[in-house]
């Protein structure tokens, strides 16, 4: 809200340089429904406007479902606000305002030009219904911000008959609604006795309130009403579960397309706007509204395009950006024999220092054997949805291809097993009767990147760990019985990784909640502060990763298009 403020601020600052040919543009400001732009940004704008200074703005407009507020700043109605049942009526009183000053004006300035003009106010305006400020005749002497969401079909006219510039408003943080949480308990609280006492109920009620923004978003208007909170998921699994093979794909424009929302009732139920700048252009994005609402998009994303073809057309989509589509799902293209044959040969192996070079083990097995004959999406419980089925000795198999259903899955987007023995002849790992069927499988982790390089740490490999355990039942005897692949698969445009990923160890001092990572020098030499519990194992687990690297060139583009 502070930065929306400040963009306003900066073009009333300008007016006092304003001649009558000046072009006053108004604002959109853009964010997803539910957040408060007109009841908590609206507002906030409305306070700051009506602390400004009043000679440079003399009345502040607040219109609002249909009414409206005129708040006068200056003259005979100084300090006065006037409340206006129909918007229409606020507009013909603002029109005599601007006309009296354009009077005043021109009388002051005789027959000659009037070589500068004063503004008679600001406008904030709720977009709401099929009203909006059409006026060119207010605008040329009013600012103005209309709030609305990306709906186009309230403001696209509008806003291209006034030369509107947007304005992109994020979400709230987690932390900002736990600080709003945290100041309306303590409103109640007039003692620290008070709070002692209900500590436990608070920590509780704020419990329930994450969950809910895991669910449906960190939407104000739905997280803090367990009956409005009840309503929004009902329509948020109505809105999932309705969407169809058509659907899929605007979706999949929306996301990986920058393509505006098309509003169909459904669509701000499951997709929420972030505000980006890049290179200093300012422009949005549009993301998942919730974790849950990501994990089901992923899931439906990954079935619905799973197969060649699909891939291949959601890359040929107008518009559609195939770097972000690859850095997704990309991992679904080692389903395609053709391309995997292709990828074997343009492979890379990271070496660790001073070591030789390994072939992978989709190098050494037949072409049958070496890509993903089907998939599975690997469901992992959030909010209040619950875990899948956990995968056991009847259900893990090789090349199958598991897609974490969860965003952000630590070290991998994707993994599938090869069944081949290791390149010495020997066995992966270290026996075991439990683990028979498994000692020449090696698991072939996918994790797709644009970035010049893609460290980890040994806290994102302990939570690797721990969600392999989470899915697999026997996942303490498989991860000592089997070798370890990473392949870091890239954009053609992207800097190649030239060197072994490197896992860093976290160390603390005696504060917990001061961290520091170890430098290589530190490592060697065995110097290591307190690390966190499983954080040594993680480090002991990721050396045993063996690492390759491979770019989606043209040539790579051109398999997965005849592979389709």
């Amino acid at each position: 809200m502070v930065r929306v403020w400040r963009v306003v601020e900066e073009q009333i600052q300008m007016w006092p340089n304003c001649t009558h040919q000046c072009l006053n543009k108004p604002y959109i400001l853009l964010g997803t429904p539910g957040i408060g732009k007109s009841f908590g940004c609206g507002l906030y704008l409305l306070y700051e406007l009506l602390h400004y200074d009043a000679a440079n703005v003399p009345a502040v407009a607040y219109f609002l479902d249909g009414s409206a507020y005129i708040f006068h700043k200056t003259g005979a109605m100084a300090g006065r606000v006037v409340f206006y049942m129909k918007a229409g009526d606020a507009l013909s009183a603002m029109d005599k305002i601007t006309a009296g000053k354009r009077k005043i004006e021109q009388a002051e300035s005789g027959e000659g030009e009037v070589k500068r003009r004063e503004m008679d106010g600001y406008i904030i305006f709720g977009v709401s219904g099929t009203f909006v400020p059409y006026s060119q005749f207010l605008l040329f002497r009013w600012g103005c911000i209309a709030l609305s969401s990306p709906s186009t079909k309230k403001f696209a006219e509008w806003a291209k008959q006034n030369n509107a510039l947007p304005i992109y408003i994020n979400c709230y943080s987690r932390r900002e609604i736990m600080a709003f949480h945290a100041f309306q308990e303590r409103c109640v609280l007039r003692t620290d006795e008070e709070y002692v006492g209900a500590r436990e109920q608070i920590e509780s009620r704020w419990t329930e309130i994450r969950t809910r923004i895991r669910e449906v978003g960190p939407l104000p208007r739905y997280i803090f009403d367990k009956e409005l909170f009840d309503n929004r998921l009902k329509e948020v699994e109505n809105a999932l579960e309705s969407i169809t093979k058509i659907g899929m794909e605007r979706y999949v424009e929306i996301f990986f397309g920058g393509k505006q929302w098309i509003e169909d009732g459904t669509t701000h139920k499951i997709i929420r706007l972030v505000w980006s700048s890049i290179d200093g252009y300012k422009s949005c994005r549009n993301y998942p509204a919730s974790v849950v609402i990501a994990k089901e998009l992923i899931s439906r994303v990954a079935r619905h395009f799973a197969g060649a073809s699909c891939l291949l057309k959601m890359l040929r989509m107008p518009g559609v950006d195939g770097a972000a589509v690859l850095e997704k799902i990309g991992v679904c293209a080692f389903m395609y024999r053709s391309v995997v044959d292709e990828l074997v040969g343009k492979m890379k192996h990271l070496p660790r220092t001073g070591g030789a070079a390994r072939r992978s083990v989709l190098a050494r097995v037949n072409a049958a054997d070496r890509y993903a004959q089907d998939h599975r999406i690997v469901g992992f419980g959030s909010g209040t949805r619950q875990q899948g089925a956990k995968l056991d000795g009847n259900s893990l198999r090789p090349r199958v291809l598991y897609i974490p259903d969860i965003p952000n899955f630590p070290v991998v987007d994707g993994f599938y097993f090869v069944e081949a023995p290791p390149e010495d002849g020997g066995v992966a790992g270290g026996g075991g009767a439990g683990g028979v069927r498994w000692r020449n499988w090696t698991f072939v982790g996918v994790q797709v990147t644009k970035a010049g390089k893609h460290d980890t740490d040994c806290g994102a490999v302990a939570s690797f760990m721990r969600r392999m355990e989470q899915c697999i039942v026997d996942w303490e005897q498989l991860k000592d019985q089997i070798s370890w692949e990473i392949i870091y698969v890239q954009g053609r445009d992207s800097i190649a990784i030239n060197r072994r990923q490197v896992c860093k160890m976290i160390a603390t001092d005696d504060r917990q909640s001061d961290k520091r990572v170890l430098t290589d020098e530190e490592r060697r030499e065995g110097r290591e502060g307190p690390v966190a519990e499983g954080h040594q194992s993680a480090l002991a687990f990721w050396e045993t990763v063996e690492q390759y690297q491979v770019k989606l060139d043209s040539e790579l583009a051109s398999m997965i298009s005849r592979a389709a």
